[in-house]
Protein backbone atom coordinates (compact mmCIF):
# COMPACT_ATOMS: atom_id res chain seq x y z
CA UNK A 1 0.00 0.00 0.00
CA UNK A 2 1.36 3.54 -0.73
CA UNK A 3 0.22 4.81 3.19
CA UNK A 4 2.55 3.26 6.03
CA UNK A 5 5.61 3.80 7.20
CA UNK A 6 7.92 6.46 5.10
CA UNK A 7 10.62 3.59 5.38
CA UNK A 8 8.08 1.63 3.71
CA UNK A 9 6.26 3.62 1.13
CA UNK A 10 5.83 2.32 -2.36
CA UNK A 11 4.75 4.59 -5.38
CA UNK A 12 1.20 3.59 -7.06
CA UNK A 13 1.68 0.45 -9.09
CA UNK A 14 5.22 0.79 -9.20
CA UNK A 15 7.70 -1.95 -8.29
CA UNK A 16 10.94 -1.24 -6.67
CA UNK A 17 13.92 -0.69 -9.32
CA UNK A 18 16.62 -3.68 -8.42
CA UNK A 19 18.71 -2.73 -11.79
CA UNK A 20 22.17 -1.80 -10.93
CA UNK A 21 22.71 1.56 -10.22
CA UNK A 22 24.56 2.11 -13.66
CA UNK A 23 22.06 0.42 -15.70
CA UNK A 24 19.32 2.91 -14.13
CA UNK A 25 21.47 5.81 -15.10
CA UNK A 26 22.09 4.20 -18.62
CA UNK A 27 19.33 2.98 -19.53
CA UNK A 28 19.06 -0.83 -21.15
CA UNK A 29 20.54 0.07 -24.65
CA UNK A 30 23.54 2.28 -23.37
CA UNK A 31 23.70 5.54 -22.59
CA UNK A 32 20.58 7.92 -22.56
CA UNK A 33 21.38 10.28 -25.52
CA UNK A 34 21.71 14.13 -24.65
CA UNK A 35 19.21 17.13 -24.87
CA UNK A 36 19.61 19.54 -27.94
CA UNK A 37 21.61 22.01 -26.01
CA UNK A 38 19.38 25.36 -25.68
CA UNK A 39 20.45 28.71 -24.29
CA UNK A 40 18.96 29.17 -20.83
CA UNK A 41 16.60 31.40 -20.30
CA UNK A 42 17.15 34.49 -19.24
CA UNK A 43 14.87 37.06 -16.95
CA UNK A 44 14.94 40.15 -15.87
CA UNK A 45 12.21 42.10 -13.47
CA UNK A 46 11.36 45.73 -12.22
CA UNK A 47 8.91 46.80 -9.97
CA UNK A 48 7.59 50.68 -9.95
CA UNK A 49 4.75 52.60 -9.62
CA UNK A 50 2.95 53.97 -12.70
CA UNK A 51 0.34 56.41 -12.55
CA UNK A 52 0.05 55.83 -8.88
CA UNK A 53 -0.29 51.93 -9.58
CA UNK A 54 2.82 49.67 -8.72
CA UNK A 55 3.26 47.83 -11.78
CA UNK A 56 5.49 44.71 -12.00
CA UNK A 57 7.26 44.32 -15.93
CA UNK A 58 9.10 40.65 -16.32
CA UNK A 59 11.25 39.88 -19.59
CA UNK A 60 12.36 36.59 -20.46
CA UNK A 61 14.71 35.54 -23.57
CA UNK A 62 13.08 31.91 -24.84
CA UNK A 63 15.76 31.83 -28.18
CA UNK A 64 13.63 32.71 -31.29
CA UNK A 65 10.95 34.55 -28.74
CA UNK A 66 10.49 37.32 -26.13
CA UNK A 67 8.09 37.21 -23.37
CA UNK A 68 7.27 40.38 -21.99
CA UNK A 69 4.76 40.48 -18.79
CA UNK A 70 3.64 44.06 -17.54
CA UNK A 71 1.13 43.47 -14.59
CA UNK A 72 -0.75 45.83 -12.65
CA UNK A 73 -3.36 43.15 -11.00
CA UNK A 74 -0.24 40.52 -10.19
CA UNK A 75 -1.29 37.97 -12.79
CA UNK A 76 -0.59 37.40 -16.64
CA UNK A 77 -4.24 38.79 -17.81
CA UNK A 78 -4.66 39.03 -21.95
CA UNK A 79 -1.64 37.25 -23.46
CA UNK A 80 -0.77 38.34 -27.09
CA UNK A 81 1.41 37.09 -29.82
CA UNK A 82 3.12 40.08 -31.99
CA UNK A 83 5.10 38.77 -34.55
CA UNK A 84 6.77 40.45 -37.57
CA UNK A 85 5.89 39.80 -40.81
CA UNK A 86 8.18 41.25 -43.80
CA UNK A 87 6.66 43.60 -46.63
CA UNK A 88 7.65 42.72 -50.20
CA UNK A 89 7.79 46.66 -51.15
CA UNK A 90 11.14 46.73 -52.16
CA UNK A 91 11.50 49.35 -49.04
CA UNK A 92 12.07 46.37 -45.98
CA UNK A 93 9.12 47.44 -44.00
CA UNK A 94 7.99 45.53 -41.35
CA UNK A 95 4.43 45.04 -40.10
CA UNK A 96 3.54 44.06 -36.80
CA UNK A 97 0.84 41.33 -36.87
CA UNK A 98 -1.24 40.94 -33.43
CA UNK A 99 -3.24 37.87 -31.95
CA UNK A 100 -4.96 37.59 -28.91
CA UNK A 101 -3.91 33.84 -27.55
CA UNK A 102 -6.22 34.37 -24.20
CA UNK A 103 -8.13 37.07 -22.69
CA UNK A 104 -10.64 39.87 -24.13
CA UNK A 105 -9.49 40.73 -28.20
CA UNK A 106 -10.81 44.03 -28.36
CA UNK A 107 -8.96 47.06 -29.94
CA UNK A 108 -7.44 48.42 -27.50
CA UNK A 109 -5.20 45.12 -26.59
CA UNK A 110 -3.97 45.43 -30.35
CA UNK A 111 -2.66 49.03 -30.10
CA UNK A 112 -1.33 48.71 -27.01
CA UNK A 113 0.27 45.83 -27.56
CA UNK A 114 1.88 47.14 -30.81
CA UNK A 115 3.10 50.54 -29.11
CA UNK A 116 4.64 48.83 -26.04
CA UNK A 117 6.81 45.66 -27.89
CA UNK A 118 7.10 46.76 -31.39
CA UNK A 119 10.46 48.29 -30.53
CA UNK A 120 11.12 45.34 -28.36
CA UNK A 121 11.01 42.87 -31.43
CA UNK A 122 13.01 45.33 -33.76
CA UNK A 123 15.83 45.81 -31.15
CA UNK A 124 15.73 41.44 -30.95
CA UNK A 125 16.60 41.18 -34.82
CA UNK A 126 12.47 40.69 -35.62
CA UNK A 127 11.75 38.35 -33.19
CA UNK A 128 8.30 37.19 -32.26
CA UNK A 129 7.04 38.61 -28.44
CA UNK A 130 4.44 36.70 -26.18
CA UNK A 131 2.91 39.57 -24.29
CA UNK A 132 0.84 39.32 -21.14
CA UNK A 133 -0.83 42.59 -19.50
CA UNK A 134 -3.06 42.83 -17.01
CA UNK A 135 -3.40 46.79 -17.08
CA UNK A 136 -5.34 48.92 -14.65
CA UNK A 137 -4.25 52.06 -16.13
CA UNK A 138 -4.18 52.14 -19.89
CA UNK A 139 -3.75 55.97 -20.43
CA UNK A 140 -1.13 57.43 -23.37
CA UNK A 141 0.64 58.15 -20.57
CA UNK A 142 0.47 54.68 -18.74
CA UNK A 143 1.38 53.15 -22.36
CA UNK A 144 4.66 55.44 -22.57
CA UNK A 145 5.93 54.58 -19.22
CA UNK A 146 5.29 51.04 -19.14
CA UNK A 147 7.33 50.78 -22.43
CA UNK A 148 10.49 52.74 -20.74
CA UNK A 149 10.15 50.23 -17.84
CA UNK A 150 10.29 47.05 -20.34
CA UNK A 151 12.90 48.70 -22.05
CA UNK A 152 14.93 48.74 -18.19
CA UNK A 153 14.18 44.51 -18.74
CA UNK A 154 16.15 44.10 -21.49
CA UNK A 155 16.99 40.71 -22.08
CA UNK A 156 17.48 41.01 -25.69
Amino acid sequence: STWGPPGRRKACGSSPDRRRPRERLLGKQGPIPAMATQPIPVSKQTREVVCGIPTEVVCTSFGATILVVVTQYGKMGTLVSVEPEAVPDGINRTLWTTKVLLGKDEPLVHISAKHLVTSVSQEAGNKAVLLAMALKDKSIEGIRRLKELIHQCQVW
